[in-house]
């Protein structure tokens, strides 16, 4: 089966007619964000596309970045390394993964998103890895979705009692709180891109997400996404404004009938009235009223709203395979202890602790800014 490699624009432009015919599950994937993100970002050093036949396919891109190793939200080690970054696995096929061994020559570690656990996928990717070039204590996350309902009437419907009474209550106080005042824009338009940008970087300077270099921000790259997005009809952001004051995002992509939550934010001033949680409603009535779309996608990881709001849900695991060099191995052996310690310390906290445990941290770098 005839496998064809692309690491330039030139090489992509002869790919572009058979790349389209794949059916890619992310935007990520398309040429020309793959060109948008490699002419934008310094770290990248060529965007990486694989087609084996007319079925398989990888898209991703090539770094020299750093690879963290967190516990908690600290940073321990953050060895440098020459990643080949996956963007889009849904679509890869063992013939693929198998294809990208020669390329392990050319770099320090691919890293694969996540993959669901026990799938065809994530065994091939831990087949290709060895004993000795696996990331260690890899995080096993929730991802979980809302499919959804034919109203959202029907949604509320299918919510516990207190889930209703509490959408209600906040509803209810912050539109109080904000003097008849509050009101939601969805920027979707090209001609919305300028906006999205300044009032999601509004927003996000005053984050704790900015403490931790996560976030909206205002880049170069994020302002060429951004018009892409627009353009495409890959991107959108919910705004809550306080009168003409922006106060909370959400910033989501839309791609073959999922819209994925990216990224969020509010302003601190305004947490007790969890101008967040408000919003995502308003993202959910959108969604459900969108007939191009079918399902919420709300990210991994198992925060509590993920848990109130969602349908379904299924388990990943995030796949690194180092190289056989002296390099990647001794990358691979830095971040193995602190990892392996942070999962011992999941493991020992439990979900509810979690929880608290990541409000403190907030708490903290809010403070801290």
């Amino acid at each position: 089966m005839a496998v064809v490699i692309a690491r330039s624009a030139e090489e992509f432009e002869r790919l572009r007619a058979r790349w389209a015919r794949l059916p890619w599950q992310r935007e990520e994937a398309e040429v020309d964000y793959l060109l948008v993100r490699a002419r934008t970002r310094p770290e990248v050093v060529a965007p990486f596309g694989l087609a084996v036949g007319s079925e398989a396919g990888i898209a991703g891109r090539i770094e020299e970045r750093r690879l963290p190793a967190r516990f908690g939200y600290r940073t321990v080690v953050a060895p440098k390394a020459r990643v080949l970054r996956i963007v889009d696995g849904g679509i890869v096929g063992v013939a693929a993964i198998e294809a990208l061994r020669p390329v392990l020559r050319e770099v320090d570690a691919i890293a694969f998103p996540a993959l669901p656990v026990g799938s065809e996928l994530a065994r091939a990717a831990h087949d290709l890895a060895g004993p000795l070039r696996r990331q260690p204590f890899a995080p096993v996350t929730p991802r979980r979705r809302l499919v959804l309902p034919a109203s959202f009437d029907d949604f509320l419907a299918s919510r516990t009692r207190k889930i209703r009474s509490g959408i209600r209550y906040d509803s209810a106080r912050l539109e109080e709180a904000f003097g008849g005042v509050a009101r939601v824009r969805v920027l979707r338009r090209p001609e919305d891109a300028e906006q999205l940008v300044q009032d999601l970087e509004h927003i996000a300077g005053s984050t704790y997400q900015r403490a931790l270099g996560a976030g909206f921000a205002d880049t170069l790259e994020q302002r060429a996404l951004a018009r892409l997005g627009l353009e495409r009809g890959w991107m959108r952001a919910y705004v809550l404004y306080r009168g003409a004051d922006p106060i909370a995002y959400w910033h989501c992509s839309t791609y073959r009938g999922t819209l994925l939550l990216l990224r969020t934010g509010f302003d601190p001033a305004y947490a007790r009235h969890r101008p967040g949680i408000y919003l995502l409603m308003r993202v959910l009535e959108d969604a459900i009223g969108d007939e191009a779309l079918t399902e919420v996608d709300f990210g991994p990881g198992d925060a509590a709203y993920k848990r109130h709001f969602s349908s379904e849900s299924s388990l990943e695991r995030e796949e690194v395979v180092f190289a056989a060099s002296w390099r990647g191995l001794r990358i691979n052996a830095l971040r193995a202890p602190v990892l392996g310690a942070a999962q011992l310390a999941r493991r020992g906290l439990g979900t509810r602790l979690t929880d608290r445990v990541r409000s403190r941290w907030r708490s903290r770098l809010r403070q801290g800014q």
